[in-house]
Protein backbone atom coordinates (compact mmCIF):
# COMPACT_ATOMS: atom_id res chain seq x y z
CA UNK A 1 0.00 0.00 0.00
CA UNK A 2 1.44 3.41 -0.96
CA UNK A 3 2.58 5.60 1.91
CA UNK A 4 0.09 8.45 2.48
CA UNK A 5 1.24 11.81 1.17
CA UNK A 6 0.05 15.23 2.29
CA UNK A 7 -0.01 18.74 0.85
CA UNK A 8 1.06 21.74 2.93
CA UNK A 9 -0.63 25.10 2.40
CA UNK A 10 2.77 26.75 1.80
CA UNK A 11 3.08 24.72 -1.40
CA UNK A 12 0.13 26.68 -2.78
CA UNK A 13 0.28 30.09 -1.14
CA UNK A 14 -1.70 31.68 -3.98
CA UNK A 15 -4.89 29.78 -3.17
CA UNK A 16 -7.01 29.75 -0.06
CA UNK A 17 -7.64 26.82 2.26
CA UNK A 18 -10.89 25.82 0.53
CA UNK A 19 -9.23 25.60 -2.88
CA UNK A 20 -6.26 23.80 -1.35
CA UNK A 21 -8.63 21.03 -0.21
CA UNK A 22 -9.94 20.64 -3.76
CA UNK A 23 -6.42 20.57 -5.20
CA UNK A 24 -5.28 18.01 -2.66
CA UNK A 25 -8.25 15.77 -3.44
CA UNK A 26 -7.80 16.10 -7.20
CA UNK A 27 -4.13 15.13 -6.96
CA UNK A 28 -4.73 12.20 -4.63
CA UNK A 29 -3.17 13.57 -1.46
CA UNK A 30 -4.46 12.04 1.75
CA UNK A 31 -3.92 14.90 4.20
CA UNK A 32 -3.12 18.61 4.43
CA UNK A 33 -1.54 21.12 6.80
CA UNK A 34 -3.36 24.41 7.28
CA UNK A 35 -2.87 27.76 9.00
CA UNK A 36 -5.19 28.23 11.96
CA UNK A 37 -3.19 31.12 13.41
CA UNK A 38 -1.51 34.03 11.61
CA UNK A 39 1.41 35.30 13.70
CA UNK A 40 3.62 38.33 13.30
CA UNK A 41 7.02 37.00 12.28
CA UNK A 42 10.33 38.82 12.90
CA UNK A 43 12.50 39.04 9.77
CA UNK A 44 15.95 40.57 9.40
CA UNK A 45 15.59 42.81 12.43
CA UNK A 46 12.17 44.08 11.40
CA UNK A 47 8.64 42.97 12.09
CA UNK A 48 6.20 42.24 9.35
CA UNK A 49 3.13 40.13 8.94
CA UNK A 50 3.05 37.46 6.26
CA UNK A 51 -0.28 37.10 4.55
CA UNK A 52 -0.71 33.40 5.08
CA UNK A 53 -3.90 31.82 3.68
CA UNK A 54 -5.50 31.28 7.08
CA UNK A 55 -8.59 29.33 8.07
CA UNK A 56 -11.10 31.74 9.56
CA UNK A 57 -14.31 31.00 11.47
CA UNK A 58 -16.48 32.07 8.52
CA UNK A 59 -15.14 29.26 6.28
CA UNK A 60 -14.71 26.65 9.02
CA UNK A 61 -17.92 24.74 8.36
CA UNK A 62 -17.42 24.67 4.60
CA UNK A 63 -13.84 23.54 5.09
CA UNK A 64 -14.92 20.73 7.41
CA UNK A 65 -17.53 19.63 4.89
CA UNK A 66 -14.95 19.48 2.10
CA UNK A 67 -12.45 17.60 4.24
CA UNK A 68 -15.15 15.07 5.07
CA UNK A 69 -16.39 14.79 1.49
CA UNK A 70 -12.90 14.03 0.21
CA UNK A 71 -11.77 11.92 3.17
CA UNK A 72 -8.82 14.20 3.90
CA UNK A 73 -7.10 14.49 7.28
CA UNK A 74 -5.30 17.50 8.78
CA UNK A 75 -1.83 16.89 10.19
CA UNK A 76 -0.63 20.30 11.34
CA UNK A 77 -2.33 23.50 12.47
CA UNK A 78 0.16 26.34 12.04
CA UNK A 79 1.71 28.22 13.56
CA UNK A 80 2.28 29.37 17.08
CA UNK A 81 5.47 31.32 17.72
CA UNK A 82 7.36 31.14 21.00
CA UNK A 83 8.44 34.71 21.68
CA UNK A 84 9.23 36.59 24.87
CA UNK A 85 6.33 38.99 24.30
CA UNK A 86 3.69 36.40 23.45
CA UNK A 87 0.55 35.96 25.53
CA UNK A 88 -0.05 32.22 25.21
CA UNK A 89 -3.72 32.72 26.06
CA UNK A 90 -4.17 34.37 22.67
CA UNK A 91 -3.33 31.04 21.05
CA UNK A 92 -6.30 29.21 22.54
CA UNK A 93 -8.69 30.14 19.72
CA UNK A 94 -6.23 28.99 17.04
CA UNK A 95 -5.63 25.73 18.88
CA UNK A 96 -9.35 25.14 19.28
CA UNK A 97 -9.89 25.82 15.58
CA UNK A 98 -7.05 23.49 14.67
CA UNK A 99 -8.54 20.75 16.78
CA UNK A 100 -11.99 21.27 15.21
CA UNK A 101 -10.31 20.68 11.86
CA UNK A 102 -8.91 17.43 13.23
CA UNK A 103 -5.28 18.57 13.34
CA UNK A 104 -2.93 16.29 15.25
CA UNK A 105 -0.17 18.83 15.84
CA UNK A 106 0.24 22.52 16.62
CA UNK A 107 3.46 23.68 14.97
CA UNK A 108 5.81 26.19 16.59
CA UNK A 109 8.99 28.06 15.77
CA UNK A 110 11.06 29.17 18.77
CA UNK A 111 12.14 32.79 18.47
CA UNK A 112 12.90 33.27 22.18
CA UNK A 113 16.70 33.12 22.29
CA UNK A 114 17.05 32.45 26.01
CA UNK A 115 16.77 28.67 26.40
CA UNK A 116 15.35 28.82 29.93
CA UNK A 117 12.60 31.27 28.99
CA UNK A 118 11.96 29.37 25.76
CA UNK A 119 11.57 26.08 27.63
CA UNK A 120 9.15 27.71 30.05
CA UNK A 121 7.05 29.11 27.19
CA UNK A 122 7.12 25.79 25.41
CA UNK A 123 6.09 23.87 28.49
CA UNK A 124 3.14 26.15 29.15
CA UNK A 125 2.11 25.97 25.50
CA UNK A 126 2.25 22.18 25.58
CA UNK A 127 -0.13 22.23 28.55
CA UNK A 128 -2.60 24.43 26.66
CA UNK A 129 -2.32 22.32 23.49
CA UNK A 130 -2.81 19.20 25.58
CA UNK A 131 -6.19 20.53 26.66
CA UNK A 132 -7.15 20.32 22.97
CA UNK A 133 -5.67 16.83 22.75
CA UNK A 134 -2.96 18.08 20.38
CA UNK A 135 0.76 17.51 20.19
CA UNK A 136 3.21 20.39 19.78
CA UNK A 137 5.69 20.08 16.95
CA UNK A 138 8.86 22.15 16.87
CA UNK A 139 10.27 23.06 13.48
CA UNK A 140 13.92 23.92 13.95
CA UNK A 141 15.43 26.41 11.53
CA UNK A 142 18.67 28.36 11.28
CA UNK A 143 16.65 31.57 10.98
CA UNK A 144 14.89 31.12 14.33
CA UNK A 145 17.13 32.32 17.19
CA UNK A 146 15.84 29.87 19.79
CA UNK A 147 16.01 26.51 18.01
CA UNK A 148 18.30 26.29 15.01
CA UNK A 149 19.18 22.60 14.78
CA UNK A 150 17.82 19.11 15.26
CA UNK A 151 20.01 18.82 18.36
CA UNK A 152 18.48 21.96 19.83
CA UNK A 153 14.99 20.59 19.18
CA UNK A 154 15.90 17.37 20.97
CA UNK A 155 17.30 19.39 23.90
CA UNK A 156 14.00 21.25 24.23
CA UNK A 157 12.03 18.01 24.20
CA UNK A 158 14.25 16.69 26.98
CA UNK A 159 14.17 19.93 29.00
CA UNK A 160 10.39 20.40 28.82
CA UNK A 161 9.55 16.75 29.35
CA UNK A 162 6.01 17.05 27.98
CA UNK A 163 4.51 13.85 26.61
CA UNK A 164 2.88 15.76 23.73
CA UNK A 165 6.08 17.46 22.48
CA UNK A 166 8.09 16.39 19.45
CA UNK A 167 9.25 17.85 16.16
CA UNK A 168 9.03 17.58 12.39
CA UNK A 169 11.75 17.25 9.79
CA UNK A 170 12.03 19.67 6.86
CA UNK A 171 14.87 18.67 4.50
CA UNK A 172 15.81 22.27 3.75
CA UNK A 173 16.06 23.26 7.40
CA UNK A 174 17.88 20.04 8.25
CA UNK A 175 20.50 20.48 5.53
CA UNK A 176 20.98 24.22 6.01
CA UNK A 177 21.58 23.69 9.74
CA UNK A 178 24.18 20.98 9.15
CA UNK A 179 21.93 18.06 10.11
CA UNK A 180 22.02 14.63 8.48
CA UNK A 181 19.87 11.55 8.11
CA UNK A 182 22.08 9.89 10.72
CA UNK A 183 20.99 12.56 13.21
CA UNK A 184 17.36 11.60 12.57
CA UNK A 185 18.03 7.88 12.85
CA UNK A 186 19.69 8.37 16.24
CA UNK A 187 16.50 9.75 17.79
CA UNK A 188 13.60 8.07 19.53
CA UNK A 189 11.11 7.55 16.66
CA UNK A 190 8.31 8.70 18.93
CA UNK A 191 9.69 12.25 18.81
CA UNK A 192 9.38 12.49 15.02
CA UNK A 193 5.84 13.66 14.39
CA UNK A 194 6.05 14.11 10.61
CA UNK A 195 8.42 14.56 7.70
CA UNK A 196 8.33 17.00 4.81
CA UNK A 197 9.55 16.87 1.23
CA UNK A 198 11.41 19.58 -0.64
CA UNK A 199 14.74 19.76 -2.42
CA UNK A 200 17.57 22.22 -2.92
CA UNK A 201 21.05 22.68 -4.32
CA UNK A 202 24.15 22.18 -2.21
CA UNK A 203 24.65 20.72 1.24
CA UNK A 204 26.14 23.89 2.70
CA UNK A 205 25.12 25.52 5.97
CA UNK A 206 23.36 28.90 5.87
CA UNK A 207 22.17 31.20 8.63
CA UNK A 208 20.05 33.39 6.33
CA UNK A 209 18.30 31.74 3.39
CA UNK A 210 14.95 33.50 3.31
CA UNK A 211 14.71 33.65 -0.48
CA UNK A 212 15.56 29.97 -0.79
CA UNK A 213 12.93 29.04 1.79
CA UNK A 214 10.30 30.65 -0.40
CA UNK A 215 11.63 29.09 -3.59
CA UNK A 216 12.25 25.45 -2.72
CA UNK A 217 12.73 22.74 -5.32
CA UNK A 218 10.56 19.72 -6.00
CA UNK A 219 12.06 16.31 -5.17
CA UNK A 220 14.61 15.41 -7.83
CA UNK A 221 15.40 18.98 -8.83
CA UNK A 222 18.16 19.31 -6.24
CA UNK A 223 20.73 17.18 -4.47
CA UNK A 224 19.40 16.86 -0.92
CA UNK A 225 19.71 13.26 0.38
CA UNK A 226 15.94 12.82 0.43
CA UNK A 227 15.96 9.04 0.22
CA UNK A 228 18.25 8.80 3.25
CA UNK A 229 16.12 11.29 5.18
CA UNK A 230 12.93 9.36 4.43
CA UNK A 231 14.52 6.05 5.40
CA UNK A 232 15.56 7.55 8.74
CA UNK A 233 12.00 8.59 9.57
CA UNK A 234 9.69 6.09 11.25
CA UNK A 235 7.13 4.45 8.98
CA UNK A 236 4.38 5.93 11.16
CA UNK A 237 5.43 9.54 10.49
CA UNK A 238 3.14 11.30 8.00
CA UNK A 239 4.90 12.78 4.97
CA UNK A 240 3.84 16.02 3.32
CA UNK A 241 5.00 18.17 0.43
CA UNK A 242 6.07 21.56 1.78
CA UNK A 243 7.60 23.23 -1.21
CA UNK A 244 6.72 26.90 -1.73
CA UNK A 245 7.93 28.26 -5.05
CA UNK A 246 8.02 31.94 -5.98
CA UNK A 247 9.47 30.89 -9.34
CA UNK A 248 6.43 28.74 -10.05
CA UNK A 249 4.03 31.60 -9.49
CA UNK A 250 6.12 34.04 -11.54
CA UNK A 251 6.20 31.52 -14.41
CA UNK A 252 2.42 31.28 -14.36
CA UNK A 253 2.26 27.61 -13.38
CA UNK A 254 -1.03 26.96 -11.61
CA UNK A 255 -1.18 25.68 -8.06
CA UNK A 256 -3.03 22.60 -9.34
CA UNK A 257 -0.41 21.71 -11.94
CA UNK A 258 2.39 22.27 -9.45
CA UNK A 259 0.71 20.16 -6.78
CA UNK A 260 0.13 17.41 -9.33
CA UNK A 261 3.80 17.37 -10.36
CA UNK A 262 4.87 17.49 -6.71
CA UNK A 263 2.69 14.46 -5.98
CA UNK A 264 4.09 12.50 -8.92
CA UNK A 265 7.70 13.22 -7.98
CA UNK A 266 7.13 12.56 -4.30
CA UNK A 267 5.32 9.28 -4.88
CA UNK A 268 8.05 8.10 -7.22
CA UNK A 269 10.59 8.81 -4.51
CA UNK A 270 8.56 7.09 -1.81
CA UNK A 271 7.99 4.03 -4.01
CA UNK A 272 11.69 3.79 -4.80
CA UNK A 273 12.66 3.21 -1.16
Amino acid sequence: MPRPLGLHQLTAMDVGPLELIEIAATCGYSHVSLFANAPVVPIAGQEGKFQFPTVTPDIKHELLARLDAHGLDVINAEFFLMRSDVDLETYRSGLALGRELGARNAMTHIFEADPVRAADLLGRFCAIAGQEDMCVSIEFCQMTPGCKTIHAAKAFVDAVGAANLGFGICPMHLVRSGGTAADIAALDPGLLLYGQLNDGHGLHLAEAYFEEVHDRQLPGNGDFPLADILRALPASAPIEVKCPSDSRRKAGVSALDYAREAAQRSRALLESL
